[in-house]
């Protein structure tokens, strides 16, 4: 996976990812994937209306996201927001300074 796909993912916050895809991103960042961020998802019971394959497993975008950020020691760099999709970004964003990887995808 290429670096700026990479980037792109991890801005997601609203996706959830298969864990074997969650993993790319993190080699493509150069970060070792941890399995602990992998949750288990059931559709009927899931408080976030999940609605993807009954009982599996993936990764919450923004889980990733702000994952990445602390591996690379830049979490505290970004800006609180409320809101999954807006924090997701803002992570993507100090990944983004923090890899020299200067504008957006």
């Amino acid at each position: 996976m290429e670096r700026s796909l990479a980037l792109e993912e991890l801005g997601d916050g609203h996706v959830v990812f298969e864990p074997e895809y969650a993993q790319e991103i993190c080699e493509a960042l150069g970060v070792k994937f941890d399995k602990r961020i992998i949750k288990n998802f059931r559709n009927e019971a899931h408080p976030m209306g999940y609605h993807g394959k009954e009982d599996a497993d993936g990764v919450f975008g923004l889980d990733l996201a702000s994952y990445v950020a602390a591996c690379l020691g830049v979490k505290d760099k970004a800006m609180g927001f409320i809101g999954r999709g807006s924090q997701a970004r803002e992570y993507a964003r100090v990944v983004r300074e923090a890899l020299g990887t200067a504008t957006a995808p």
